[in-house]
């Protein structure tokens, strides 16, 4: 499975664009005290409908960008999709201008991948590996950005497949 290095624990899988924890415990370790943890893991190991109550509640205490995208990321994993991709409309105008618009704008695109809007997905990748590059943000959130840009073109040249493809590969 091809993967793009995230963090201490965990990477991106190329085919989903998605983040998967590798080793549990180092990545409780690199988080500390964050708030998100728990969600993050189950996000992370595929039970996002363990996680829904969690970003529910999240949500509900305090709707912060963070834990709103959060939900978003939820709900995409569970295929509500069109919910997903709407919470991330909201967001991205939200943030326009600002250092987070960059990320909104990633998640938007995997919302979008994650339904098999594919030229959509595209769109949202080139703006936020445009958005990174112009910021001087990490090589690895550059990077990122960069793997889901071209993921997304190979879907559309036909050389590779989205999720939901059953199309027959050139």
């Amino acid at each position: 499975m091809p993967t793009v290095t995230g963090g201490s624990g965990w990477h991106f899988d190329s085919d989903t664009l998605l983040p998967v924890i590798d080793d549990e415990a180092a990545f409780r370790a690199a988080q500390g005290d964050d708030p998100t943890l728990e969600l993050l893991v189950l996000l992370w190991s595929r039970r996002p409908g363990s996680a829904l109550p969690i970003a529910r509640d999240l949500v509900g205490s305090r709707p912060t960008p963070r834990h709103r995208a959060l939900h978003a990321d939820v709900l995409r994993d569970l295929g509500r999709t069109a919910e997903a991709i709407d919470i991330y409309d909201s967001l991205v105008a939200e943030t326009a201008g600002t250092p987070r618009e960059a990320v909104m704008t990633q998640h938007l695109g995997k919302a979008h991948w994650s339904a098999g809007n594919v030229s959509e997905a595209l769109v949202a990748f080139e703006r936020a590996l445009t958005l990174r590059t112009e910021a001087g943000a990490p090589e690895d959130l550059v990077a990122s950005s960069r793997e889901a840009r071209d993921r997304a073109r190979r879907a559309l040249d036909g050389t590779a497949p989205w999720p939901g493809d059953t199309r027959r590969l050139k």
